[in-house]
């Protein structure tokens, strides 16, 4: 079951990772509080402020118009990733990510995460901190 998890971030894409960062930082006082590169060489970065939380990242194969600036995802914790997982694929959602993904580099021992679609298409992610 995947009701009632916590809310992790909002994922960001963006054309500028730096000067998207510059502005969340200086004008709106977040914090960057991780960052790292998945394994296609997309440059991530984790942001903080208040109440919520960004993941900022700038794809590598470049951002359509459509999506700059625009939510890409909402992500949730998962404290056991295979186990949601296949409790998604039960459900019959879509896996939008083909199947399990992991950033070795994220954190001090990487993370592992999978997004489905809703029936409406947003993208949700369920992400575990190893």
């Amino acid at each position: 079951m995947i009701k009632n998890r916590k809310h992790d971030h909002l994922g960001l894409a963006t054309k500028d990772l730096e000067a998207t960062v510059k502005w969340y930082v200086e004008e709106l006082g977040f914090e960057v509080y991780g960052e790292c590169v998945a394994p296609d060489g997309t440059p991530i970065k984790f942001l903080k402020g208040n109440d919520i939380r960004y993941e900022v990242f700038q794809p590598v194969k470049g951002v359509d118009a459509a999506v700059q600036g625009k939510i890409d995802h909402i992500a949730f914790i998962s404290d056991d990733i295979e186990k949601d997982y296949n409790y998604c694929m039960q459900k019959g959602y879509r896996d939008t990510t083909g199947g399990i993904q992991g950033i070795p580099s994220a954190w001090e021992r990487g993370n592992k995460y999978f997004k489905v679609a809703t029936s409406t298409g947003e993208e949700i992610e369920f992400c575990q901190v190893l």
